[in-house]
Protein backbone atom coordinates (compact mmCIF):
# COMPACT_ATOMS: atom_id res chain seq x y z
CA UNK A 1 0.00 0.00 0.00
CA UNK A 2 2.83 2.42 0.85
CA UNK A 3 4.41 1.88 -2.58
CA UNK A 4 1.11 2.64 -4.29
CA UNK A 5 0.71 5.86 -2.29
CA UNK A 6 4.27 6.93 -3.13
CA UNK A 7 3.66 6.20 -6.81
CA UNK A 8 0.42 8.20 -6.84
CA UNK A 9 2.05 11.11 -5.00
CA UNK A 10 4.95 11.29 -7.47
CA UNK A 11 2.55 10.98 -10.41
CA UNK A 12 0.32 13.83 -9.19
CA UNK A 13 3.29 16.10 -8.47
CA UNK A 14 4.78 15.52 -11.94
CA UNK A 15 1.43 16.08 -13.63
CA UNK A 16 0.83 19.31 -11.71
CA UNK A 17 4.27 20.66 -12.61
CA UNK A 18 3.82 19.85 -16.29
CA UNK A 19 0.40 21.50 -16.37
CA UNK A 20 1.87 24.65 -14.82
CA UNK A 21 4.63 24.71 -17.42
CA UNK A 22 2.11 24.27 -20.23
CA UNK A 23 -0.08 27.04 -18.87
CA UNK A 24 2.85 29.46 -18.50
CA UNK A 25 4.17 28.68 -21.96
CA UNK A 26 0.77 29.20 -23.56
CA UNK A 27 0.22 32.43 -21.64
CA UNK A 28 3.35 33.89 -23.23
CA UNK A 29 2.11 33.29 -26.75
CA UNK A 30 0.70 36.35 -28.57
CA UNK A 31 -3.08 36.39 -29.00
CA UNK A 32 -3.89 36.90 -32.66
CA UNK A 33 -5.75 35.12 -35.39
CA UNK A 34 -4.45 33.82 -38.70
CA UNK A 35 -6.59 35.07 -41.58
CA UNK A 36 -7.09 33.72 -45.09
CA UNK A 37 -7.99 36.03 -47.99
CA UNK A 38 -11.23 35.70 -49.97
CA UNK A 39 -13.09 37.58 -52.68
CA UNK A 40 -16.12 39.45 -51.32
CA UNK A 41 -18.40 41.67 -53.41
CA UNK A 42 -20.49 42.94 -50.49
CA UNK A 43 -20.10 46.72 -50.73
CA UNK A 44 -21.21 47.35 -47.14
CA UNK A 45 -18.58 45.11 -45.53
CA UNK A 46 -16.82 46.67 -42.53
CA UNK A 47 -13.85 45.65 -40.42
CA UNK A 48 -15.12 43.19 -37.79
CA UNK A 49 -18.22 42.06 -39.70
CA UNK A 50 -19.34 38.44 -39.59
CA UNK A 51 -19.51 36.76 -43.01
CA UNK A 52 -21.32 33.65 -44.19
CA UNK A 53 -20.76 31.26 -47.07
CA UNK A 54 -23.22 31.36 -49.95
CA UNK A 55 -23.73 27.68 -50.74
CA UNK A 56 -24.94 28.43 -54.27
CA UNK A 57 -21.76 30.04 -55.60
CA UNK A 58 -19.26 29.66 -52.69
CA UNK A 59 -18.95 33.43 -52.23
CA UNK A 60 -18.93 35.25 -48.91
CA UNK A 61 -21.39 37.93 -47.81
CA UNK A 62 -22.29 39.58 -44.52
CA UNK A 63 -24.27 37.26 -42.25
CA UNK A 64 -27.90 38.39 -41.97
CA UNK A 65 -29.49 35.40 -40.24
CA UNK A 66 -29.50 34.77 -36.51
CA UNK A 67 -27.49 31.68 -35.51
CA UNK A 68 -26.46 31.28 -39.16
CA UNK A 69 -25.26 27.74 -39.92
CA UNK A 70 -23.32 29.13 -42.89
CA UNK A 71 -21.15 31.44 -40.73
CA UNK A 72 -17.62 31.31 -42.07
CA UNK A 73 -15.59 33.88 -40.13
CA UNK A 74 -14.90 37.57 -39.43
CA UNK A 75 -13.51 40.17 -41.81
CA UNK A 76 -10.26 41.52 -40.32
CA UNK A 77 -9.02 44.55 -42.24
CA UNK A 78 -5.47 44.58 -40.87
CA UNK A 79 -4.60 41.11 -39.50
CA UNK A 80 -1.19 40.45 -38.01
CA UNK A 81 -0.81 37.35 -40.14
CA UNK A 82 -2.67 36.49 -43.34
CA UNK A 83 -2.41 33.94 -46.14
CA UNK A 84 -3.16 35.73 -49.40
CA UNK A 85 -4.27 33.83 -52.48
CA UNK A 86 -4.23 35.39 -55.97
CA UNK A 87 -7.22 37.65 -56.63
CA UNK A 88 -8.53 37.50 -53.05
CA UNK A 89 -8.19 40.70 -51.04
CA UNK A 90 -10.39 40.28 -47.95
CA UNK A 91 -8.75 38.59 -44.93
CA UNK A 92 -11.19 36.36 -43.04
CA UNK A 93 -10.35 34.96 -39.58
CA UNK A 94 -11.95 31.69 -38.49
CA UNK A 95 -10.20 31.19 -35.15
CA UNK A 96 -8.33 33.04 -32.44
CA UNK A 97 -9.29 36.20 -30.54
CA UNK A 98 -10.92 38.63 -32.97
CA UNK A 99 -12.61 42.05 -32.68
CA UNK A 100 -16.21 41.54 -33.83
CA UNK A 101 -18.96 44.07 -34.58
CA UNK A 102 -21.96 43.43 -32.31
CA UNK A 103 -25.14 45.13 -31.13
CA UNK A 104 -27.47 44.82 -28.16
CA UNK A 105 -30.30 43.57 -30.38
CA UNK A 106 -30.66 40.51 -28.18
CA UNK A 107 -29.56 42.17 -24.94
CA UNK A 108 -26.34 43.38 -23.37
CA UNK A 109 -23.31 41.13 -23.87
CA UNK A 110 -21.25 40.20 -20.83
CA UNK A 111 -17.82 38.57 -20.69
CA UNK A 112 -18.17 34.78 -20.97
CA UNK A 113 -21.49 34.84 -22.82
CA UNK A 114 -21.97 33.27 -26.23
CA UNK A 115 -22.10 35.37 -29.40
CA UNK A 116 -23.72 34.49 -32.70
CA UNK A 117 -24.82 36.21 -35.90
CA UNK A 118 -27.99 38.31 -36.09
CA UNK A 119 -30.49 39.61 -38.61
CA UNK A 120 -28.50 42.86 -38.82
CA UNK A 121 -26.02 42.29 -41.70
CA UNK A 122 -22.54 41.56 -40.42
CA UNK A 123 -23.32 42.26 -36.77
CA UNK A 124 -23.24 39.75 -33.93
CA UNK A 125 -25.55 39.48 -30.95
CA UNK A 126 -25.86 37.76 -27.60
CA UNK A 127 -26.82 34.10 -28.07
CA UNK A 128 -29.64 32.68 -25.95
CA UNK A 129 -31.07 29.85 -28.07
CA UNK A 130 -30.07 26.27 -28.83
CA UNK A 131 -30.65 26.41 -32.58
CA UNK A 132 -28.10 27.12 -35.29
CA UNK A 133 -24.44 27.96 -34.84
CA UNK A 134 -22.36 29.97 -32.38
CA UNK A 135 -19.54 32.33 -33.34
CA UNK A 136 -17.68 32.12 -30.03
CA UNK A 137 -17.39 33.48 -26.49
CA UNK A 138 -17.25 37.17 -25.56
CA UNK A 139 -13.98 38.28 -23.96
CA UNK A 140 -15.14 41.90 -23.51
CA UNK A 141 -18.60 43.38 -22.87
CA UNK A 142 -21.08 45.55 -24.74
CA UNK A 143 -23.47 47.18 -22.26
CA UNK A 144 -25.69 50.27 -22.20
CA UNK A 145 -22.62 52.40 -21.50
CA UNK A 146 -20.34 50.84 -24.15
CA UNK A 147 -20.08 51.55 -27.86
CA UNK A 148 -22.35 54.05 -29.60
CA UNK A 149 -26.06 54.57 -30.28
CA UNK A 150 -27.63 52.55 -33.08
CA UNK A 151 -31.21 52.71 -34.38
CA UNK A 152 -32.65 49.54 -35.92
CA UNK A 153 -36.32 49.24 -36.84
CA UNK A 154 -37.15 52.26 -34.67
CA UNK A 155 -35.43 50.55 -31.73
CA UNK A 156 -32.56 52.22 -29.88
CA UNK A 157 -29.59 49.87 -29.49
CA UNK A 158 -25.88 50.06 -28.74
CA UNK A 159 -23.25 48.95 -31.21
CA UNK A 160 -19.51 48.45 -30.99
CA UNK A 161 -16.64 45.99 -31.26
CA UNK A 162 -15.89 43.35 -28.64
CA UNK A 163 -13.15 40.76 -28.53
CA UNK A 164 -14.46 37.23 -29.16
CA UNK A 165 -12.72 33.88 -28.75
CA UNK A 166 -13.86 32.47 -32.07
CA UNK A 167 -14.96 28.85 -32.27
CA UNK A 168 -17.64 28.49 -34.93
CA UNK A 169 -19.81 25.45 -34.34
CA UNK A 170 -23.27 24.08 -33.52
CA UNK A 171 -25.12 25.40 -30.50
CA UNK A 172 -25.68 23.13 -27.53
CA UNK A 173 -27.93 23.06 -24.43
CA UNK A 174 -25.15 24.93 -22.62
CA UNK A 175 -26.17 28.10 -24.48
CA UNK A 176 -28.72 29.29 -21.97
CA UNK A 177 -29.51 32.37 -19.94
CA UNK A 178 -28.55 32.36 -16.30
CA UNK A 179 -32.12 32.15 -15.05
CA UNK A 180 -33.88 30.16 -12.36
CA UNK A 181 -32.14 31.67 -9.35
CA UNK A 182 -29.07 30.05 -7.88
CA UNK A 183 -29.49 26.77 -9.80
CA UNK A 184 -29.75 28.59 -13.14
CA UNK A 185 -26.65 30.65 -12.38
CA UNK A 186 -24.63 27.57 -11.39
CA UNK A 187 -25.78 25.74 -14.51
CA UNK A 188 -24.80 28.70 -16.72
CA UNK A 189 -21.36 29.07 -15.13
CA UNK A 190 -20.69 25.35 -15.40
CA UNK A 191 -21.72 25.27 -19.05
CA UNK A 192 -19.53 28.27 -19.85
CA UNK A 193 -16.58 26.63 -18.10
CA UNK A 194 -16.86 23.41 -20.11
CA UNK A 195 -17.30 25.35 -23.35
CA UNK A 196 -14.18 27.40 -22.71
CA UNK A 197 -12.20 24.27 -21.82
CA UNK A 198 -13.34 22.60 -25.02
CA UNK A 199 -12.27 25.59 -27.12
CA UNK A 200 -9.10 26.52 -25.31
CA UNK A 201 -5.75 25.70 -26.88
CA UNK A 202 -4.16 25.88 -23.44
CA UNK A 203 -6.57 23.27 -22.10
CA UNK A 204 -6.04 21.08 -25.16
CA UNK A 205 -2.27 21.11 -24.62
CA UNK A 206 -2.72 20.50 -20.89
CA UNK A 207 -4.88 17.44 -21.60
CA UNK A 208 -2.28 16.10 -24.03
CA UNK A 209 0.45 16.55 -21.44
CA UNK A 210 -1.70 14.84 -18.81
CA UNK A 211 -2.26 11.83 -21.08
CA UNK A 212 1.44 11.75 -21.95
CA UNK A 213 2.38 11.71 -18.27
CA UNK A 214 -0.13 8.92 -17.57
CA UNK A 215 1.30 6.78 -20.38
CA UNK A 216 4.96 7.43 -19.50
CA UNK A 217 4.58 6.87 -15.75
CA UNK A 218 2.30 3.84 -16.24
CA UNK A 219 4.72 2.17 -18.66
CA UNK A 220 7.63 2.65 -16.25
CA UNK A 221 5.63 1.49 -13.23
CA UNK A 222 4.14 -1.56 -14.95
CA UNK A 223 7.48 -2.68 -16.42
CA UNK A 224 9.13 -2.47 -13.00
CA UNK A 225 6.17 -4.19 -11.35
CA UNK A 226 6.13 -7.19 -13.72
CA UNK A 227 9.86 -7.60 -14.46
CA UNK A 228 11.57 -5.90 -11.53
CA UNK A 229 10.76 -8.79 -9.24
CA UNK A 230 12.60 -11.16 -11.57
CA UNK A 231 15.72 -8.98 -11.38
CA UNK A 232 15.58 -8.89 -7.56
CA UNK A 233 14.98 -12.62 -7.29
CA UNK A 234 17.76 -13.33 -9.79
CA UNK A 235 20.29 -11.34 -7.76
CA UNK A 236 19.27 -13.26 -4.64
CA UNK A 237 19.49 -16.57 -6.51
CA UNK A 238 23.12 -16.00 -7.51
CA UNK A 239 24.15 -16.14 -3.86
CA UNK A 240 22.18 -19.34 -3.25
CA UNK A 241 23.19 -21.10 -6.47
CA UNK A 242 26.65 -19.94 -7.69
CA UNK A 243 26.85 -22.77 -10.28
CA UNK A 244 23.91 -21.27 -12.22
CA UNK A 245 25.40 -17.78 -12.11
CA UNK A 246 25.65 -17.29 -15.89
CA UNK A 247 22.11 -18.51 -16.54
CA UNK A 248 20.74 -16.28 -13.80
CA UNK A 249 22.74 -13.29 -15.07
CA UNK A 250 21.32 -13.83 -18.56
CA UNK A 251 17.81 -13.84 -17.10
CA UNK A 252 18.53 -10.63 -15.18
CA UNK A 253 19.88 -8.91 -18.31
CA UNK A 254 16.82 -10.02 -20.32
CA UNK A 255 14.44 -8.58 -17.72
CA UNK A 256 16.40 -5.32 -17.58
CA UNK A 257 16.13 -5.07 -21.37
CA UNK A 258 12.38 -5.70 -21.16
CA UNK A 259 11.98 -3.03 -18.47
CA UNK A 260 13.99 -0.53 -20.48
CA UNK A 261 12.18 -1.29 -23.74
CA UNK A 262 8.70 -0.88 -22.24
CA UNK A 263 9.68 2.29 -20.37
CA UNK A 264 11.36 3.84 -23.42
CA UNK A 265 8.39 2.85 -25.61
CA UNK A 266 5.99 4.58 -23.21
CA UNK A 267 8.15 7.71 -23.13
CA UNK A 268 8.32 7.82 -26.95
CA UNK A 269 4.54 7.52 -27.22
CA UNK A 270 4.17 10.27 -24.61
CA UNK A 271 6.48 12.58 -26.58
CA UNK A 272 4.51 11.92 -29.77
CA UNK A 273 1.24 12.84 -28.02
CA UNK A 274 2.74 16.12 -26.75
CA UNK A 275 4.15 17.03 -30.16
CA UNK A 276 0.88 16.47 -32.06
Amino acid sequence: MSRVLKFLSIFLILTYCLLLLASDASAQLPDFSIATSYTIKDQGLEDGDIVSLNKNDSTLTRSSTAYDEAMHGIYVKNPKLVYYSPGNDFPIARSGEVDVNVTTLNGEIQIGEFVSSSEIPGKGQKATEFTGYMLGVALSPLTATDGSDFIYKNKSLRQGQIKVAVGIGPASPSVIKASGGLFGTIRFLGSSLFYNIANSKTAERAIRIFLAVVIAVSSIALSIHFYGKNVTQGIESIGRNPLAKRTIQSMIILNIILISSIAIGGIIIALVIISL
